[in-house]
């Protein structure tokens, strides 16, 4: 369990580093931690080595683009299929605003 962590960390403070970005090592951590431990509630640890580290990282980074968790795009990714992450996050964040948006009726007034 704690490989496959560690190992999106390290891949991931690595790309940072080699893109000079300036970034917390102790959030970044915990927030790939959260991330993770929250996706194993939706698959299996295998399903999470199978995945990869790095496409893990990159499911990760995207998510958090669009403040969404791993194991919604997860779910998303297994509802319909295999996809590129960004298209699922968008899917998920707009069925996520659309069900919250307050659906208004056309109003027509008669004008003299």
């Amino acid at each position: 369990m704690a490989d496959i962590d560690e190992k999106v960390v390290q891949y991931t403070l690595q790309f940072s580093r080699k893109c000079k970005l300036d970034v917390d090592e102790h959030a970044l951590r915990d927030n790939i931690y959260r991330h993770l431990e929250v996706a194993r509630s939706v698959v299996t640890e295998a399903t999470l080595e199978r995945i990869g580290h790095v496409h893990l990282s990159v499911m990760i980074n995207t998510a958090a683009r669009y403040n969404l968790s791993l194991a919604e795009v997860m779910m998303e990714a297994v509802r319909v299929g295999s996809q590129p992450v960004a298209p699922l996050c968008v899917a998920v964040e707009t069925r996520k605003t659309s069900v919250t948006r307050v659906k208004q009726r056309p109003s027509l007034r008669v004008v003299k």
